[in-house]
């Protein structure tokens, strides 16, 4: 529920608005409501509204494994300049805040949506992946073991009883020649908003050069798309890259298998690691799925 701050407000409400209040670009403002939209031990988010205007802050936790706060600003400015997101306003390091615009009446997209919908989300993709953006292009083989570097401490047989082929993915991943592009990394419902019946793009912590089949598969994994779908999807994409002048890997469809398994990985090590982090039943729940969906895609079922 919407709080209005006064005197009595609830600690929550008023530290955030403290924290709003130490940065330069609330200097003067005036708060009238402050609402909470997402709360985690790692980022909370909240609806903020002064005299001057609506926005969206996001707080973050400590240093977050392959995530650069100034990358994630840079990466969100072009895409907002591209009409796929709110624009960022404010990025505060020190105090780890980031202000952007906030989209009233938003709401994530049903399942139902973003399958009937899925031509407009391909031509959101396809501009997303040709933004001039520099940054380190993601190694998967690398980046899985990272992943799992952290969690050693708590390896189990399980667990490298299904590494093996997941390691064995990534590698063979390689073989075929990258489709680089700025890829959002992250796509699933709640980091995709509906406003004036168009999808937009938020929460870039995770964006940066990658091959774009990763976020092809993030939408096939995420929303269980079926075969059908998952055609329809890859052809609207490659028609909105022919469209725009650049065309895309010849070997998209081979890679996507691949590619499959090496998100299901990268999902099942990044909640496992969370639920260690935060003793949340739901990461723990989430955990499990992903290693149920990696065994699935291993086994080819």
């Amino acid at each position: 529920m919407a709080q209005q701050l006064s005197a009595t407000t609830a600690d929550p409400a008023r530290l955030i608005w403290q924290l709003c209040q130490s940065l330069e670009f609330f200097a003067d403002h005036k708060p009238l409501l402050l609402k909470q939209l997402t709360q985690g031990n790692r980022t909370s988010s909240y609806q903020v509204q002064t005299d001057r205007g609506h926005y969206a802050v996001r707080h973050y936790g400590p240093a977050v494994l392959g995530v650069c706060r100034q990358q994630e600003l840079r990466c969100q400015h072009a895409a907002a300049a591209a009409g796929l997101a709110p624009a960022p306003l404010c990025l505060n390091n020190h105090q780890r805040v980031l202000v952007t615009e906030f989209l009233a009446d938003a709401a994530p997209p049903s399942v139902i949506y973003i399958r009937q919908h899925l031509p407009a989300l391909a031509e959101t993709l396809a501009v997303l992946h040709q933004l001039p953006v520099q940054t380190a292009m993601l190694d998967p083989w690398l980046y899985l073991q990272q992943l799992k570097k952290q969690l050693e401490p708590h390896w189990t047989a399980h667990a490298e009883k299904i590494w093996q082929p997941l390691i064995t993915a990534a590698r063979d991943l390689q073989y075929f020649q990258a489709d680089p592009g700025l890829c959002h990394m992250d796509l699933h419902a709640q980091n995709l908003l509906l406003w004036q019946q168009k999808l937009w793009l938020i929460d870039f912590e995770y964006c940066q050069l990658a091959d774009v089949v990763f976020d092809l598969v993030a939408l096939i994994v995420q929303f269980e798309l079926s075969e059908a779908e998952q055609q329809q999807l890859v052809a609207s994409y490659r028609a909105a890259r022919a469209a725009s002048g650049a065309g895309c890997s010849t070997h998209l469809v081979e890679k996507l298998a691949l590619a499959k398994v090496v998100y299901a990985g990268f999902c099942w090590l990044w909640y496992w690691q969370e639920e260690l982090d935060n003793q949340d039943p739901r990461y723990k729940q989430a955990a499990a799925h992903c290693y149920q969906l990696l065994l699935r895609l291993i086994e080819g079922g």
